[in-house]
């Protein structure tokens, strides 16, 4: 197993931020869902390269990272995959790591990344970054096919580029970096200039200088002020977390009070089963835990490798749910 990765300024995780806004400043730090994500990547290269995944690794992430191995074994096929490769260009100057590649023939690199949650559009320019490294590095190369496995919804997204278009791709995007063109879009919550850009303050002027009474009736109006509503919420969630820094460093923050709150208490329920098991039915038992579908789903993938079915799984209440489309 590799050690955690180093990243380059350039590296190319940062290019989609970059093809949408080209003074993009990543904040840096992580979240949840991105430790999330570098834990499954782990359970896919441990289970890729065969070796041994810890037996406290959430059953519900390795089968996640199961998915995804077969995913590239099908793929690849009798091809020889090598995992966590390191990749390197001098011009432009970028390092980084790509998941998984092979050799589909002599003159074709074939790629593979994994991802979390639902991705977005412009995605495709990561491996772009890729293939352009592995392409300097071996001039025989004349195509590249792209993967994504996307295992949160068990899809994957494909792309083919040639040598030209990899390093025509390659080429706009850091003429665009000089560009110094700005746009909003999902990577400004990320962006240390988020606060501060003239782009982020129109949509702040915008919003501010809203007729409510007439975008009650306007169904586009709602729409396009919803959107600027929603990326300026992150002004807000940024806030309480500078808040709560400065309040835990000892700082007081007039109208906060800091404070330790006492966790809730969990129950093991293995031990708890031995324990009681001479004073309480199996049935009593059962009847006070809750079974997680998602996890029994995936703890019956990972030891039968069929998907979990029959009547014991009851269909829940239909909702209703709203969700935005892309434009």
């Amino acid at each position: 197993m590799s050690e955690e990765r180093q990243h380059h300024p350039n590296g190319c995780s940062k290019w989609p931020d970059w093809l949408r806004c080209s003074d993009y400043e990543a904040t840096g730090g992580s979240s949840p869902a991105a430790e999330r994500g570098t834990r499954i990547h782990k359970y896919w290269e441990l289970l890729g390269t065969d070796e041994a995944i810890d037996g406290d690794a959430d059953p519900e992430e390795v089968a996640h990272a199961a998915w995804a191995v077969g995913q590239v074994d099908e793929l690849a096929g009798a091809a020889d995959i090598e995992w966590e490769r390191r990749i390197e260009s001098e011009a432009p100057e970028y390092f980084g790591y790509l998941d998984a590649c092979w050799y589909e023939n002599p003159e074709t690199i074939v790629i593979c990344d994994g991802k979390s949650g639902q991705g977005n559009d412009e995605q495709w320019i990561q491996l772009v970054g890729y293939a352009y490294a592995i392409m300097q590095e071996d001039t025989a190369i004349e195509q590249a096919k792209l993967h994504f496995i996307y295992w949160d919804r068990r899809e994957i997204k494909s792309y083919e580029f040639s040598r030209a278009q990899v390093l025509n791709e390659v080429k706009k995007l850091f003429q665009h970096r000089q560009s110094g063109q700005r746009a909003t879009g999902v990577q400004c919550s990320r962006c240390k200039l988020y606060e501060t850009c003239g782009k982020v303050q129109g949509v702040l002027i915008r919003t501010w200088q809203t007729d409510w009474d007439s975008v009650w009736n306007s169904p586009a109006a709602l729409r396009e002020l919803d959107d600027d509503l929603d990326l300026l919420s992150k002004m807000h969630e940024r806030v309480k977390a500078k808040v709560k820094e400065l309040s835990a460093a000892g700082t007081e923050v007039p109208g906060y009070r800091f404070y330790t709150r006492k966790g809730s208490s969990k129950v093991d329920t293995l031990e708890a089963w031995k324990a009681l098991k001479k004073t309480i039915s199996a049935d009593d038992f059962l009847k006070c835990c809750t079974v997680k579908l998602s996890a029994l789903q995936s703890m019956h993938q990972l030891r039968t490798g069929e998907e979990l079915a029959g009547e014991f799984i009851k269909p829940g209440e239909p909702t209703q749910v709203l969700t935005k489309q892309k434009n």
